[in-house]
């Protein structure tokens, strides 16, 4: 029963750019699956996802959320996902964890931005997917044109499985062409027939040569991968649907196709094909399998099966808060089974952790379950209970929360780690302060909550001054931090202006050296280092010239050293980056040497490293910021001026069924307010995303 279990798992994701419908779409499966009465809106703030006060205000989703529902015999977890780049760190680990995506586009738009972001994540993933072509019902809605997009820029292998029907210019429903059956959208759409949620209808008379048409291509696209269909096409026998859907469905699975759907988040009949093409062509949990793992003790590489009687391992992709003040960790199980009560492994830290209790999750609401297994994204309640003793007492000491996101969760007798998160860069910062006297302490558990469920929300405190910076990806990102504060935890703060995160990378090679001599507590002693810094194109590089092999204790301390003096650029004072260290001399202190010896070398490197850096002197780097912006055409002038005084290049400029597609780069420093000013360009009809392009030397500024 645990295995058929797994085979009727869909663990799903609903990827899109910002307004192309994600949580409509998710509303009305919620409501076609019998989990509401009523399919949740948007603009009434009444959706089951976007359940933060900050979402519902500014209609826009800021954290993934997930539900769990059944419909048609198969057990859905389905995860909606924030469509603003500022979060899409939120996208990135959902990808994570999950079997299969419903790629949602706007019928009027298009292929934007964000699609393009999400789709690629996807597919360098290999993470099968089905494109839904939302707004079908919208004025300027054209199916053909998208998937022509998608073929031509995105997707090779997208293919229409249904065709729009149309009557007198008004959205009637779709025609199924691989069943070559026609389904009238239901109510509410204004205009369209209402029948009988599933109801099918013949293909209308002036389709049938149309469906017949596109019929036939799916056929021949899919005779590449199936013997049979192949053989049946070429000898002009009727191909039945149940061989379409069956190697459409394994196509798919491969990633060699993508199905491409239309429809409307506002139709349950849309949404109800959605669902069966999602059973009929994603992946199942056991299909999917389990990714690969690397065994700590050895650096083995281990791929362990998604059945329930297999060992038990699982990943950590979220984490919220809890009422109590620990953490509620999203996890997917990828493989065996776990109970309350059962102790585990977290193959990051090596440490042990007790699973307390589990939860199935429903958006905001948690419904404690007795056990999950293989296939499950379940919420776990766990509390450290120290290090793995065959570790040693040391083992884990002082690394990451073995309940955060990221953690490996393991069979304790089998540990398995699976491929860290990346964190992403972060590039605006805001110093901000609590607003009251006495809520210091307030304000530091709100802002410890809000980064421990936020993997891009960087916190540091400046001492006991009372004052916190906070770093994130975009002004958007820092503006519902702050929002957040007040409306979820009660707490007001004063803020600065935001600041742009730079960085330094030295200006040519240059060298340094440090003969360190010191008294600590009556011991004399001496340490040399000597290194040679080198520009290069991006990250740090550490390390000893030939034939140069200290002892690893002095290593390590003179890597500590030369990390600490890079922390400083000269110039600005941001971290250096493009930095390469090569230590061409190493003298420890002679003696057993100790901590005294150790501390002697690595502030004798901090010492070298920091000469080198002065002698080189550094360039300043600032984030620089890919802009896509969508605008009407009689703005375009306006919007383009607007840019301009941005210092923004303009990269390309395509002609859209609603304006101009402008993509341009601009140094992020000069975007504050940028949003405010394009509403007022073009009086509220413009809109765009900027996402990190790269780091470029910032022009020197005039004294």
């Amino acid at each position: 029963m645990d295995d058929i279990a797994a085979r009727l798992t869909r663990n799903i994701g609903i990827l899109a750019h910002v307004d192309a419908g994600k949580t409509s779409l998710t509303e009305r499966v919620l409501h076609v699956a019998g989990v509401r009465r009523d399919a949740g809106d948007v603009d009434s703030g009444d959706t089951v996802t976007d359940y933060l006060s900050v979402e519902r205000s500014r209609g826009i989703t800021v954290k993934a959320a997930a539900v769990r529902f059944d419909w048609g015999g198969f057990r859905f977890h389905l995860i909606d996902t924030p469509g603003h780049v500022d979060f899409g760190t939120e996208v990135d680990r959902a990808i994570r964890v999950l079997d299969g995506a419903v790629i949602a586009i706007c019928a009027v738009s298009g292929v934007q931005a964000r699609t393009e972001v999400v789709v690629k994540a996807s597919a360098g993933r290999n993470l099968p997917r089905i494109c839904f072509v939302n707004k079908m019902d919208r004025r300027g809605a054209d199916f053909d044109r998208v998937v022509d997009e998608l073929r031509s820029s995105l997707e090779p292998g997208a293919i229409a499985v249904q065709m729009p029907w149309f009557e007198s210019g008004v959205w009637r429903g779709v025609v199924d062409l691989l069943r070559m059956q026609a389904f009238p959208a239901l109510s509410p759409v204004p205009g369209v027939l209402s029948v009988s949620a599933g109801a099918d209808v013949p293909v209308p008379e002036a389709l049938k040569a149309e469906a017949a048409l596109r019929r036939s291509r799916i056929a021949e696209a899919l005779a590449e991968f199936d013997p049979q269909i192949m053989d049946d096409f070429v000898s002009g026998r009727e191909i039945l649907p149940e061989s379409l859907i069956a190697a459409l469905g394994d196509a798919t699975r491969s990633c060699a196709i993508v199905p491409v759907l239309c429809g409307t988040a506002f139709s349950d009949d849309s949404v109800l094909r959605l669902l069966k093409a999602v059973a009929d062509f994603l992946p199942s949990a056991q299909e999917a399998g389990c990714p690969e793992g690397i065994d700590p003790r050895n650096g083995d590489r281990i791929r362990r099966e998604a059945r329930p009687d297999a060992l038990f391992s699982a990943f950590v992709f979220k984490t919220l808060g809890d009422p109590e003040g620990g953490l509620f960790s999203w996890t997917r199980i990828w493989s065996g089974k776990i109970e309350a009560g059962d102790r585990i492994l977290d193959a990051r830290s090596l440490r042990m952790v007790k699973v307390r209790r589990l939860f199935g999750i429903h958006a905001e609401r948690m419904e404690p379950v007795d056990r999950a297994q293989a296939g499950d994204i379940v919420a776990l309640s766990l509390r450290d209970v120290g290090p793995k003793a065959a570790h040693g007492a040391a083992a884990g000491e002082g690394g990451p929360d073995p309940a955060a996101a990221g953690a490996s969760l393991c069979d304790p007798s089998a540990p398995l780690l699976y491929e860290a998160f990346v964190v992403p860069e972060t590039v605006v910062s805001l110093v901000l302060e609590p607003a009251a006297s006495g809520e210091l302490a307030a304000l530091r558990e709100a802002l410890r909550s809000l980064a421990a469920g936020d993997a891009a929300l960087k916190v540091s405190e400046e001492g006991d001054t009372g004052r916190f910076e906070i770093s994130g990806l975009g002004e958007l990102h820092l503006e519902v931090a702050v929002e957040r504060l007040s409306r979820e935890y009660g707490v007001k703060v004063r803020t600065g202006k935001p600041r742009v995160t730079c960085k330094e990378t030295p200006a040519r090679s240059a060298a340094g050296d440090e003969d360190f001599d010191r008294d600590f507590g009556g011991e004399r002693v001496r340490a040399r280092v000597a290194v040679r810094l080198s520009p290069i194109s991006g990250g740090i590089e550490l390390g000893f010239a030939e034939g140069l092999k200290p002892p690893a204790s002095f290593a390590a301390a003179a890597r500590r050293g030369a990390a600490g003096a890079l922390s400083v650029g000269p110039s600005e004072g941001w971290p250096v980056d493009g930095a390469a260290v090569l230590f061409t001399e190493l003298v420890p202190p002679s003696g057993s040497g100790g901590r005294n010896a150790e501390t002697a070398v690595e502030a004798a490197a901090a010492i070298a490293v920091r000469k080198a850096l002065l002698d080189s002197g550094s360039k300043v780097l600032e984030p620089v910021m890919r802009l896509d912006v969508e605008t009407p055409e009689p703005c375009f002038g306006a919007v383009l001026a607007e840019l301009n005084t941005r210092g923004a290049r303009i990269e390309s400029v395509d002609d859209t069924p609603e304006g101009k597609a402008i993509v341009a780069m601009a140094p992020l420093r000069l975007l504050f307010g940028f949003a405010g000013a394009l509403r007022s360009a073009s009086s509220g009809k413009a809109g765009f995303q900027a996402r990190f392009g790269r780091y470029e030397v910032m022009p020197k500024r005039s004294s």
